[in-house]
């Protein structure tokens, strides 16, 4: 079970300077998927790393980066906790996992 260990309350935007702990974890995330299929990559490891579950079809699409996902090999525990305290607050959830999503394609 993980549990929320950030403070984020509405308005709050997401801002990764805020979240050091994150956005490292974030870089090695993306270092170890550097090499594998791009299809469907940061919403796999979203979907996984916010609600431990994961789109069908994007298993079959890409099933060597769903393997990574569940395997939980990679440190992921602050990503997750970030997840966790920002569910009531959409708009920051929404900016990171833009942040998520620009961090696994090389463009943060």
């Amino acid at each position: 079970m993980i549990y929320s260990s950030f403070n984020v309350t509405d308005p709050q935007h997401f801002k990764a300077v805020e979240y050091p702990r994150v956005v490292l974890e974030m870089e090695l995330l993306r270092q170890a998927l550097v090499d594998m299929p791009e299809a469907y990559k940061a919403d796999i490891f979203i979907s996984y790393l916010k609600d431990h579950c994961i789109n069908s079809a994007w298993v079959s699409d890409n099933p060597v980066v769903t393997r990574q996902a569940l395997s939980e090999n990679l440190a992921t525990t602050h990503i997750e906790r970030l997840f966790n305290s920002c569910r009531q607050n959409t708009e920051f959830l929404s900016e990171f996992e833009d942040y998520f999503k620009n961090v696994m394609s090389g463009k943060q």
